[in-house]
């Protein structure tokens, strides 16, 4: 039964919304399904422009191909060409007054050395040569520590940087890693080099290549982009990168030509330019090596070659049976790779670009199909809106087509004709059974809003966002939020004793038993980085005791881990104790993220404040700044103070050892009873490692044990320590084994008589494995 017209076009609105979401969400949970369609499609028009001589991109014979290939080996009667063979082509292609020689080659290392001299020197000659340069490409937030070695002399890569104007942000440009050359003294007097690192898409096929990749402080072109510059008269000074945009070429002129003009060459945001392929390999012109090679037997031949190669920008290869030169392109599953260069290189000659639409021009592109969609819908009935939405896709299946074989645009191509084929078949559907539809998109809106809000807050503020207006409009805004950090002393210089079961059955129940307690205080869990928890209270829903409820929650958090070490005796697993640091304060809080991938997080320095006073506390304490304790100090109970110095800060901050809350919480620490310090009757010989986070630092220092009591020590060191500071200690348990390990914090230092005497010092063990705990506890007299 239908609704009154102004209902129906209202859900009829809701659908076609319905239908947009639902095909993003498509590209975005199996990008290797749909995107690899949509890449397929686009290179079916690749394939049918390369059938068709008059709908191929101009192809420039300046750029020409010699190729070593089975007959140059057949007639070389050689398998194995050495470094004179290239040393006389490239003084032959030099007398044959070629422009550019670029090679698809690199020869990283020293072979022969009368043969290595004689290329050098036809290279230095010639004054024309071109090699490759490889690099590995990262993206800048993919970049690990130690990844860069360093396998060329610095002096090499120096040389041949290029500094270029940057407008706008280049931190998604590609990064080069690992730079590998051919040997230095030869791509030392080669007129440039440039970089043959390529990247496929996900489905394997090569369609762009970065023109310029980033290394250290400067910038690389690839190996075609560095050939055109210098053909084109382009320094690298008069060079605009523009991310996502263009790559301006300002000042082109050609070699035969008066005028000069820009040339604006379209780029992603990664740099990239998509590859404008002329056709098929055989499309552009081949010249065989041996050819080439030979030539120079002949005078009159040797003329000839000069007639037919002269200016020529020669791109030499190997494409010979068994080359790993070869990958898919749009055009053919086997494409030698060199042809990438000349394809780069006759684009740019051409000005026949490709350009992709911009996310903002595809999304005015599906907002007028899908209004296109409405209005179809509004006029006719079923069958005729049915056959009039075929109608509309099948119009821009052949705009997209036009576009690219006529305007060099590609378009998206899969996703808006999903997004029409969704919208179609969800009206004509809901024309039909349109109460069942309601219902089933009510509880599809419910259960999209649990799966994407509830990984990480309470099932009872995500029923309240349910029920609140405006409960999915949580945009970035500024908001006072209380920041609980907790973690685990020692816990992972005790994984490396446990079996990976133990531990992780060890951090399973730790973690549920937290995070079950975090619910209860309406907190919400951000982070769990292995033992680890960052929990906000205050957001996304705020709340008038905030403060109170986030320490209320770190003294049942506290009081759980007894009953947590309970459980680790009756298995016979080591004890565990749990450092809190709280913070309260302004940070911007929001769906932080991509289209991609987004996350309700938070952003500001009080987060990080909440993580340094956490590494002050020891196993079994909570720490809290002084703007969370201004909130609450008539109803917090606290033992006592502590002065600490954060880095970046001039003055001290006090931070507040906390055993309680009053008011509505009513909550509390049990009283934790002073152990006193025994004196040994003999030291216990140490040595210790400062900690700069999880770093264990190399600068050992001696030292001994001389008083001990419960989980705290007094000791003697050699050298001057940091109060707050945490150590890594060893001890020998028994004579002739390794020394065990415990780690401690120093929590304060002690005036010694005289220098000679050492510096004492008190600390409090964060972890303690068992061995050596009962080691120490034979050393206590009485």
């Amino acid at each position: 039964m239908y609704t009154n017209s102004k209902s129906r076009l209202r859900f009829t609105v809701l659908l076609v919304s319905c239908s947009f979401v639902a095909s993003y969400l498509c590209f975005y949970l199996l990008p290797n399904v749909f995107e690899i369609w949509n890449n397929q499609a686009v290179d079916q028009l690749f394939a049918f422009r390369s059938s068709s001589e008059k709908l191929r991109p101009p192809y420039d014979h300046t750029i020409v191909h010699v190729d070593l290939n089975n007959t140059t080996i057949e007639r070389l009667k050689s398998h194995y060409l050495d470094r004179s063979h290239f040393a006389q082509v490239t003084r032959n292609l030099s007398s044959m007054g070629v422009s550019a020689q670029v090679y698809d080659f690199i020869f990283a290392a020293r072979l022969d050395e009368a043969n290595d001299e004689s290329f050098i020197e036809a290279v230095r000659d010639a004054g024309n040569v071109y090699f490759g340069l490889a690099f590995e490409l990262w993206q800048e937030g993919q970049i690990r520590q130690g990844k860069i070695k360093e396998v060329q002399p610095a002096s090499f890569l120096d040389e041949r940087q290029w500094h270029v104007e940057i407008r706008g942000d280049p931190g998604k440009l590609y990064v080069g890693m690992n730079p590998l050359s051919s040997f230095f003294e030869l791509v030392s007097v080669s007129k440039g080099v440039g970089s043959l690192s390529i990247k496929f898409d996900r489905d394997g096929v090569l369609r762009r290549v970065p023109l310029v990749v980033r290394y250290k402080e400067a910038f690389y072109p690839t190996l075609p982009f560095r050939v055109i510059c210098d053909y084109l008269e382009v320094p690298p000074e008069k060079i605009v990168v523009e991310p996502g945009k263009a790559v301006t070429l300002k000042g082109a002129r050609l070699p035969d030509e008066k005028g000069a003009h820009d040339i604006r060459i379209p780029i992603d945001e990664r740099g990239c330019m998509i590859i404008n392929y002329v056709g098929p390999w055989g499309q552009m012109d081949h010249y065989n090596f041996a050819d080439v090679l030979l030539a120079s037997n002949d005078r009159v031949e040797l003329e000839m070659w000069k007639e037919e190669l002269r200016n020529k920008i020669v791109v030499i290869s190997d494409v010979s049976t068994g080359s790993s030169d070869v990958g898919p392109v749009p055009t053919d599953a086997n494409y030698p790779l060199s042809g990438i260069h000349a394809s780069i290189i006759n684009g740019i000659l051409t000005e026949s670009f490709l350009r992709e639409l911009s996310d903002r021009e595809m999304l005015i592109a599906e907002v007028a199909l899908l209004a296109l969609v409405l209005l179809l819908s509004a006029r006719f009935a079923s069958i005729t809106f049915s056959l009039g939405t075929l109608a509309l896709a099948g119009c821009y299946a052949g705009t997209v087509g036009l576009g690219f074989l006529y305007g060099h645009v590609i378009f998206h191509v899969v996703r808006p004709l999903l997004m029409i084929v969704f919208a179609m078949v969800s009206i004509v559907v809901y024309r039909y059974v349109h109460e069942e539809k309601e219902k089933m998109e009510s509880l599809r809106q419910r259960d999209f809003i649990r799966a994407t809000f509830g990984r990480y807050l309470s099932n009872e503020v995500v029923e309240e966002l349910l029920g609140a207006p405006r409960g999915l409009e949580m945009g970035g805004e500024v908001r006072e939020v209380t920041f609980l950090v907790s973690d685990l002393r020692g816990f992972t210089a005790l994984s490396t004793r446990l079996s990976p079961r133990e531990v992780i059955n060890i951090l399973n129940r730790y973690l549920e038993r937290m995070v079950k307690i975090i619910s209860r205080y309406r907190g919400t869990v951000n982070e769990i980085e292995g033992d680890g928890i960052l929990a906000f209270f205050g957001a996304p829903l705020p709340g008038e005791d905030d403060e109170e409820r986030a320490i209320a929650c770190a003294v049942a958090m506290q009081k759980a881990m007894m009953e947590i070490n309970t459980e680790q005796r009756q298995l016979n697993l080591p004890e565990l104790a749990m450092g809190i640091g709280i913070n309260s304060g302004e940070v911007v809080v929001g769906n932080i993220g991509s289209k991609e991938r987004a996350k309700y997080s938070a952003i500001g320095a009080p987060i990080n404040t909440a993580y340094r006073i956490e590494s002050y506390s020891v196993g079994g304490q909570i720490l809290i700044s002084p703007s969370t304790h201004d909130r609450v100090k008539s109803t917090v109970q606290v033992r006592g103070t502590m002065e600490v110095q954060f880095k970046g800060i001039n003055h001290p901050v006090t931070l507040y050892d906390v055993e309680g809350i009053g008011g509505r919480y009513e909550i509390s620490l049990p009283v934790r009873s002073a152990v006193p310090l025994a004196e040994l009757k003999s030291p216990v010989p140490i040595t210790c490692f400062p900690l700069e986070g999880k770093t264990v630092s190399d600068a050992a220092m001696s030292g001994s044990v001389t008083h001990l009591g419960g989980s705290a020590a007094k000791v003697t060191l050699d050298q001057p320590v940091e109060v707050r500071s945490n150590l890594k200690v060893l001890l020998a348990v028994e004579e002739g084994t390794e020394p065990a390990e415990a780690y401690a914090k120093v929590v304060s230092l002690e005036a010694s008589e005289s220098a000679s005497s050492g510096y004492r010092v008190h600390l409090e063990f964060t972890w303690l494995p068992d061995d050596v705990k009962r080691f120490l506890e034979k050393k206590i007299p009485g």
